[in-house]
């Protein structure tokens, strides 16, 4: 049986400075009302500006070392193996296995065909995760930045793997992104799928 859910959580922060700030705005005066006034105004920055994250999880019946060598070590491979989700994936700099190398992805999400470029920011080999960071592609149209970290661990004879967005909206109006949540979530299935079959 495999499971997967959603959480989708919202990071904002408050600068200890910010009163300081406002006192030296308004000539080092404690003016109630302009620090109140100038307080909103932050506020309302920072809202337009979050940083949000968005969990899907999966459990699958693959390795937690099999399913993290897919990704780390194989992902010229990743089309072959995503049954048609993944197009095509072309290497624009670095080399395929390297932090920093660069890649081109078209992919299909929601049914659409979709484009990314990336660059292969981190990795972690001991939890078995890996954050990759967009810098153009389709999705960039409506968020100002984009991560994708995915963490495999294993859970008994299966493993879960866990892919987190992190994602800040171009403003309030655009959707969370369930149905790229979903392409994720197809996307893992089927790997598993093409690793237990092979």
């Amino acid at each position: 049986c495999k499971l997967f859910y959603y959480f989708l959580k919202v990071s904002e922060g408050f600068s200890s400075s910010f009163y300081k700030s406002q006192c030296a705005k308004h000539n080092n005066s404690a003016n109630p009302i302009s620090y109140f006034l100038g307080f909103l105004a932050s506020r309302r920055s920072k809202t337009m500006a979050q940083i949000r994250k968005m969990d899907c999880q999966v459990v699958i019946k693959s390795s937690a070392d099999e399913f993290y060598n897919a990704f780390r070590s194989k992902p010229q491979f990743l089309p072959k193996m995503s049954n048609g989700l993944i197009k095509d994936v072309k290497l624009l700099q670095g080399d395929w296995n390297s932090v920093g190398a660069v890649r081109l992805w078209s992919y299909a999400s929601e049914g659409k065909p979709q484009m990314v470029k990336e660059i292969f920011e981190k990795v972690d080999e001991k939890s078995k995760t890996m954050v990759y960071k967009l810098v153009e592609g389709d999705l960039l149209n409506s968020y100002n930045s984009w991560r994708n970290i995915i963490t495999i661990t294993p859970v008994g004879e299966r493993s879960m793997v866990k892919w987190t967005m992190e994602f800040e909206k171009q403003n309030e109006d655009i959707p969370d992104p369930v149905g790229y949540a979903d392409s994720l979530i197809a996307l893992t299935k089927n790997i598993d799928a093409y690793l237990l079959n092979v």
